[in-house]
């Protein structure tokens, strides 16, 4: 689609995304908690599975509650879910500075404290960048975490090439229809394998995140805190990435054997035709491996 182009189509396709969106948020139960100042949003669904094992849900960088939207739905069914907005995202405030991974991951900690109590076993699922929180976390929380899941983090450290890297820088000055050209680049360079997933839900999902996203993580991705905080962690560990993953470059066979060495009993699944966005890109292979992963763990 042309997005110099304004037509009833993509009109008509805006609006179903944002009442998805919209419909998804108010069947949720909105809870707050306050970690030195920083306030936590949280969103919850599947209140009738109260009594089993709450699953956690972390997004990616620049991102919000909303990466998950094709997955909550199906796990709502059987889970009780909780989606954060990570500090400094979505609606969430800003964290302390200078922050760094630990302090990011002890105010999701402590807030995980708040909002779950102190003894509720959980289940932890990390997306992209909340990957590079998930490991410290769990070291935190080894009294009671069940497992862990990473969706496309790049756990030996995110490069500083390859296409990843190869975004366009938006100026806020631009007309929204610009703006929505370039981020609609951004969309299929990093997050997406196949042009068509980039869709309208996928490219009004990126928009809102960018406009509210303060938290500026790529440089805790370079680092190796996911590869080092993933040694002798107290849990099962279970990875999840698209084939086509992007910022996985150059080598996704040695991120798979670095697990292996670290993590000898941890399942490695890798989803062919799918990019970073493994989760809304190819949901149902995902959420299959996903219903699996906590039902057998």
């Amino acid at each position: 689609m042309f997005w110099g182009q304004i037509n009833f189509r993509s009109f008509k396709m805006n609006i179903q995304a944002h009442s998805l969106l919209n419909n998804l948020d108010d069947r949720s139960s909105l809870q707050r908690s306050n970690v030195d100042g920083c306030c936590l949003t949280w969103r919850a669904w599947g209140s009738q599975n109260i009594d089993r094992r709450p699953v956690v849900l972390l997004h990616g960088g620049f991102g919000a509650w909303n990466h998950w939207i094709r997955n909550i739905p199906v796990l709502e069914k059987d889970f009780n879910v909780l989606a954060v907005d990570l500090p400094g995202c979505g609606d969430s405030s800003d964290p302390p500075k200078p922050y760094t991974a630990k302090s990011l991951a002890n105010i999701v900690s402590c807030s995980l404290d708040e909002v779950l109590g102190q003894d509720a076993p959980f289940d932890l699922i990390a997306f992209s960048f909340g990957g590079f929180l998930s490991g410290l976390i769990a070291h935190s929380q080894k009294r009671r975490i069940n497992s862990v899941t990473l969706i496309g983090s790049p756990i030996l450290g995110l490069t500083g090439d390859g296409p990843a890297n190869d975004l366009i820088e938006v100026p806020k000055e631009l007309s929204e229809l610009e703006k929505k050209t370039m981020y609609l680049h951004n969309l299929r360079q990093l997050m997406v394998h196949k042009p068509e997933s980039a869709d309208e839900l996928a490219l009004t999902i990126h928009i809102e995140n960018m406009a509210k996203a303060r938290l500026r993580s790529r440089g805790i991705a370079r680092t190796l805190v996911l590869a080092n905080s993933l040694k002798n962690l107290p849990c099962s560990l279970h990875c999840l990435f698209g084939e086509q993953d992007t910022t996985l470059h150059p080598d996704l066979d040695g991120i798979e054997k670095y697990v292996r060495d670290i993590h000898p009993g941890a399942s490695f699944e890798i989803v062919e035709d799918a990019g970073h966005w493994v989760q809304f890109e190819a949901p149902e292979r995902v959420n299959a491996i996903l219903s699996r992963i906590l039902t057998e763990n």
